[in-house]
């Protein structure tokens, strides 16, 4: 978890603000693992209750789509939400986050939403990744297979003696 004790911001007026430094090691966000967390976060009062703005940095250990080895992806995670205060109920019911009853802010949720968002549909070790090959299943990348590269699928065999 990464709280924040905001409490002194519950009861102040419009347009005070906060700013928290957060640095932390490895966290587990829930279903996600990040190495660090480091950046800063400006909390301010508005109307509608905290609004969360800050740019936190990060790097996620992911399986690359093509090879399946693990790599280690940098991101920059930019927040930008209003957390509801407590209290507040139904009056703002398009606010996603709530600051708890002791006035504690718990960025966990925020920061693994945004984490996953981060995360490509494909996750690539590098660019031009060459994959495994489909027959012998070896890391192109790391060493070349000994199959057959012009191999005939089964189906269109036939197809051959008639050239």
């Amino acid at each position: 978890m990464i709280r924040f004790d905001v409490s002194i911001l519950t009861k102040a007026r419009l347009g005070a603000s906060l700013t928290l430094n957060v640095d932390t090691g490895p966290q587990s966000l829930t279903d996600l693992e990040v190495d660090f967390l480091r950046g800063t976060v400006r909390v301010v009062r508005v109307r509608e209750g905290l609004l969360v703005q800050g740019i936190v940095k990060s790097q996620l250990c992911l399986e690359c789509v093509r090879c399946l080895e693990s790599f280690v992806l940098p991101i920059t995670l930019e927040l930008e939400e209003i957390f509801r205060l407590p209290g507040a109920g139904a009056s703002t019911p398009d606010v996603s986050y709530v600051v708890g009853d002791d006035g504690w802010l718990d960025l966990a949720p925020l920061l693994r939403e945004d984490a996953w968002v981060a995360i490509p549909m494909k996750p690539l070790c590098h660019a031009d990744c060459k994959g495994l090959c489909p027959q012998c299943g070896a890391n192109l990348n790391l060493e070349s297979c000994t199959c057959e590269s012009a191999g005939i699928d089964p189906r269109l065999a036939l197809l051959k003696d008639l050239l």
